[in-house]
């Protein structure tokens, strides 16, 4: 008896003893998880490379106008702000220019386009404009010549309207809709388009505003109704819930940009300074994620180019009261 009160003793005190030196920190972990996320934040995989907040170091144009329209493109490894000028009176018509930059470096600068009799939108190096019978593009190639094309010769007449600019995972393209069909028309490839013709199964597609189409899987990422749907270009369905309805996901303030070879999107979301960047996955949450700090405040017509490791954002913004383009490289990796 006294043998098992001495081991009983001793067990006891060997406890206390273990407990006594183990570090506090590892009797409890805490792991933070964002709220909309399903898996532990990864600050590692997305990391900021470089932030210019005026590319070339000075101003983009010498054109000093408060109403002048704006915008920047990239495109033959080289960098293209088209600006519009509004005419001052009813007589005038509105007067196009071109900067172009490259290797970090503006080359020219407010290159003279022509006069447009209606603005329309902006493109790489120039802009789209509705002439009588269609819309035609006019703008600076890569050797600063000035090409212009009638989108007539693509089967769009007045009947279409000239959509949105929107990004696919080919870059940049035209969007063109009559109501049943629509035609996109990649930048810089205007002499062929490509045919989304689908009735789409409830709603037309005038009812959705797109925010990224992925031409190699076939998935439309739209608006309607503060709600987001992902359709199928093929099918011109979108996506079923569990009890056959048409999924709806909560409306998303950022930008869909890509699509990584796992199939998840990588998604940007701007507030102030700062940008939260990740990987959604099916239910459109954050799986992974950084946020990244000292980013100009997004403004409209800013754009993204991703080629699979490294995104590059660029936009149109007034740098210590001067019209400058700011530029970020974001390594994924």
């Amino acid at each position: 008896m006294k043998k098992i009160l001495v081991l009983l003793i001793l067990l006891i005190l060997f406890g206390v003893t273990a407990c006594s030196n183990q570090d506090p920190s590892e009797s409890y972990k805490q792991i933070d998880y964002d709220s909309t996320s399903t898996s532990e934040v990864t600050k590692e995989q997305f990391v900021l490379k470089k932030v210019n907040l005026q590319y070339g170091n000075q101003q983009y144009t010498n054109i000093h106008d408060v109403s002048t329209g704006r915008s920047a493109f990239e495109q033959d490894d080289r960098l293209t702000v088209s600006s519009q000028t509004n005419p001052s009176n009813y007589f005038d018509t509105p007067k196009i220019y071109v900067s172009v930059g490259k290797d970090g470096s503006w080359v020219s600068k407010d290159l003279a386009l022509g006069q447009l009799e209606q603005y329309a939108e902006g493109v790489p190096g120039g802009f789209i404009f509705a002439d009588k019978e269609s819309y035609t593009v006019k703008y600076l190639d890569s050797n600063n010549k000035i090409q212009v094309h009638s989108f007539v010769d693509n089967g769009i007449d007045k009947s279409w309207k000239l959509d949105k600019i929107v990004l696919t995972s080919k870059g940049y393209a035209l969007k063109f809709d009559n109501g049943d069909s629509v035609k996109l028309i990649l930048c810089g490839d205007y002499q062929h388009s490509i045919d989304i013709n689908i009735k789409f199964k409830f709603g037309s597609s005038e009812g959705f505003d797109y925010q990224y189409i992925d031409l190699n899987s076939g998935d439309i990422v739209a608006t309607a109704y503060s709600k987001i749907y992902i359709l199928n270009l093929k099918t011109g369905e979108p996506q079923f819930d569990d009890l056959g309805q048409p999924k709806k996901y909560p409306n998303l303030l950022g930008d869909f940009v890509g699509r990584s070879k796992s199939g998840q999107w990588l998604y940007v979301e701007h507030s102030d300074d700062i940008v939260r960047i990740g990987y959604l996955d099916d239910e459109l949450r954050f799986v992974d994620y950084s946020t990244i700090e000292g980013i100009p405040h997004p403004h409209i017509g800013d754009k993204y180019f991703w080629d699979g490791k490294e995104l590059r954002m660029i936009g149109t913004y007034k740098y210590r009261g001067k019209d400058s383009i700011y530029e970020v490289l974001i390594d994924i990796n």
